[in-house]
């Protein structure tokens, strides 16, 4: 129970900077910091359950001092329903931290990465986890809360984890939101039912997934925020809404929630209220700084950018094409003969494009490769050879 981890109270989160101590059997809400580093949780009281070190499985960032481990637990219902799984280096290295093994995975559930360059990152990736089974693997400090998990009549086995790696040249921070099915009515499953094809054969799975990866959406913001410390006011007291709650937005439909985190429409209309509140701004610019929020056009999607590359291929052709046609007529004087030569300058261009393009893409691919380290903790439920 985690009443008798109180006693415990005294075993203190190593945290750095200016982050608040908070101690084993701690209850927090909206919030948690680690080394400078503010995570958000889910609505509901979540309590520190564990603290510790954590170990590399896998990668090399450099001389990253050591790992902060921490595990928060909400229950629910007489049973454990959610755990957060926080890692965060306490030294800063000097050139990135790779990326997370789950943030290049293909038989993932779902992976979504928001940015990527050789020294900085942020993904977000959904995959099953068998954190309910009474050998389920983890990190020392795992070993405290697994117990927890099994004073439940029938635990679930495999629960669906939310996790997000965001790191930058100095710092990372590992946060995995691992929810239990059951409130689904998703429980006697292994990790094999949870397989791409198997989700995708049964209806009440997609769902699951696909309500996980609309919250995963909606938190990235905030994950993000809190890992550059930028969580203040409201956004740092306000919790990330419950997963199973989450509505999916039909296919082809625009999301209904207004995402979180400070640059979402809600955020900046609170902010701007709170600048003329204290003064900062006068009243009378307010409506002008309004006008300036509503009227912001929306970030640019993928959509819009093969829509303009489209677009900039079918003028640069016509345009090609134009002066192949003229500079061929002015030689032979012969319109029939001017346009097979243009037709096949324009095979022969078309295709040495697409070998052209094909050999930078594996030049591009390879060098990517060669420069993406991934770099993995201990994870909970995570079995890898060699590592206990």
């Amino acid at each position: 129970m985690l009443a008798v981890l109180s006693m415990s109270a005294a075993v203190v989160l190593a945290f750095s900077g200016d982050a608040r101590a908070a101690a084993i059997g701690d209850v927090m809400t909206g919030s948690i910091e680690i080394a400078a580093r503010q995570i958000p949780l889910p609505a509901g009281d979540w309590t520190v359950v564990a603290s510790g070190t954590n170990t590399l499985a896998t990668g090399n960032p450099g001389a990253y001092g050591t790992i902060e481990n921490a595990i928060l637990a909400r229950r629910a219902d007489g049973r454990i329903d959610g755990l957060v799984e926080i890692n965060v280096n306490r030294l800063p290295v000097a050139d990135g931290w790779g990326t997370a093994a789950d943030c290049n995975r293909t038989d993932g559930l779902a992976t979504v990465a928001f940015y990527k360059t050789p020294v900085d990152g942020f993904c977000l990736f959904v995959v099953p986890t068998e954190l309910g089974t009474a050998d389920a693997p983890g990190p020392k400090t795992w070993n405290t809360v697994r117990p927890l998990i099994q004073e439940t009549a029938s635990p679930t086995a495999v629960w669906l984890t939310a996790g997000f790696r965001v790191s930058d040249r100095h710092d990372v921070l590992d946060v995995r939101y691992h929810l239990d099915p059951r409130p689904l009515g998703l429980t006697n499953l292994t990790v094999s039912d949870w397989s791409v094809e198997a989700v995708l054969a049964k209806p009440e799975r997609f769902k699951a997934v696909n309500q996980l990866t609309a919250w995963g959406s909606l938190a990235a913001g905030p994950v993000e925020d809190g890992f550059r410390g930028a969580m203040t006011g409201r956004a740092a007291a306000a919790s990330l809404p419950n997963a199973w709650e989450v509505a999916v937005p039909k296919e082809g439909t625009a999301p209904s929630a207004d995402p979180l985190g400070r640059t979402s429409r809600s955020a900046r209309l609170a902010a701007l209220d709170e600048l003329v509140e204290s003064g900062a701004i006068a009243a009378s610019d307010h409506a002008a700084y309004l006008k300036a929020i509503e009227d912001a056009p929306p970030p640019p999607t993928p959509d819009d950018y093969y829509r303009l590359l489209g677009a900039k291929v079918v003028s640069f052709n016509f345009f090609r094409v134009s002066v192949d046609y003229i500079l061929a007529f002015v030689v032979t004087v012969n319109s029939l003969i001017s346009g097979y030569i243009t037709a096949a300058i324009v095979a022969t261009h078309s295709v040495a494009q697409v070998f052209n393009d094909m050999w930078w893409d594996s030049y591009i691919q390879a060098q990517a490769s060669a420069k993406s380290t991934v770099v993995d903790f201990v994870y909970i439920g995570v079995r890898r050879e060699g590592v206990s």
